[in-house]
């Protein structure tokens, strides 16, 4: 099936609740498999029960200027003109550590920001410019390296048993979906982070989006 972005966002904004798209990223996640029969809401209600944490916290201290967050917590803020795809996926924004950075990808988000304005969707959407809530999502991951907020590190999944050894690890996406919580409660947006997302999907795949917004249905909301 293919129509037009606005039309396609339409349908994104009304069927994809916070649940649901973290759903989508719970099962996008390498190590989905390992994860219990069963454990999908309980690992989702971790992560987000973390990122709402983490955002309480912050505005308590810092307020919700994205700006002014990151000069609280001396994190530098670059803007790149590399484009990164993978596959399906095109990076935004990207954290690291060593010193703490956030890497903001101008190509990606222009682009994103363009089709928003474009394709009238700001009214829809709730914003024009997707550069902040990229940027605040970063944050929390930011806060999670740094052990400034407890995080979704305490859920652990079993990856390997052999007789008495037993080697856990955490869910990548399981932080993701907690830093979109964290996004959107700093920031006061009602449309999720993944689901804002499927404008770039659109672009690159078009019939792709469609499939994903049928997936994206079938999740409990």
């Amino acid at each position: 099936m293919t129509g037009a972005l606005k039309e396609l966002m339409a349908e994104v904004v009304a069927a994809g609740t916070e649940r649901r798209c973290a759903h989508l990223m719970l099962r996008e996640d390498p190590l989905f498999g390992r994860l219990a029969q069963g454990s999908d809401e309980e690992a989702i209600g971790v992560a987000l029960n973390a990122g709402q944490q983490a955002a309480d916290r912050i505005i308590a201290q810092h307020g919700r200027s994205p700006d002014r967050i990151v000069s609280a917590l001396h994190v530098n803020v670059t803007w790149s003109d590399a484009f990164l795809q993978t596959g399906k996926a095109v990076l935004f924004s990207e954290y690291g550590d060593r010193p703490p950075s956030i890497t903001l990808y101008r190509r990606s988000i222009h682009e994103a920001n363009d089709l928003i304005r474009e394709h009238g969707l700001s009214d829809l959407l709730g914003m024009s410019d997707i550069a902040p809530m990229h940027l605040t999502h970063e944050v929390y991951h930011h806060l999670e390296m740094k052990k400034l907020t407890e995080g979704t590190r305490g859920y652990r999944i079993e990856t390997l048993g052999l007789g008495p050894i037993r080697l856990r690890t955490g869910l990548p996406s399981l932080s993701e979906i907690a830093a979109n919580r964290f996004a959107m409660t700093v920031l006061g947006i009602h449309v999720p982070v993944k689901a804002i997302e499927f404008i770039t999907i659109y672009r690159y795949n078009r019939e792709y989006a469609w499939q994903l917004l049928e997936e994206l249905r079938k999740f409990s909301p």
